[in-house]
């Protein structure tokens, strides 16, 4: 992963933390509380909101073609 990716999920787990949903991530079909972001045009993240706990749990961070939302 290149280190201009790693620097864009590391300021992106910041702000999850302010809002772990922004307008920017889409909630996956038939997966509730799972969102995808997309990251330097690329590149998928992929998490989960519990928001009874109030955590956030990153599943995946993969390059588009190699994302598998299905298993999630």
């Amino acid at each position: 992963m290149p280190g201009y990716v790693r620097a864009q999920i590391r300021q992106l787990i910041r702000e999850l933390r302010d809002d772990p949903k922004p307008p920017r991530a889409k909630e996956l079909r038939g997966k509730p509380n799972v969102y995808r972001i997309w990251l330097a045009t690329k590149w998928r993240v992929a998490y989960r909101v519990n928001e009874d706990s109030q955590h956030l749990l990153l599943l995946r961070v993969r390059l588009k073609e190699f994302m598998d939302y299905e298993s999630l």
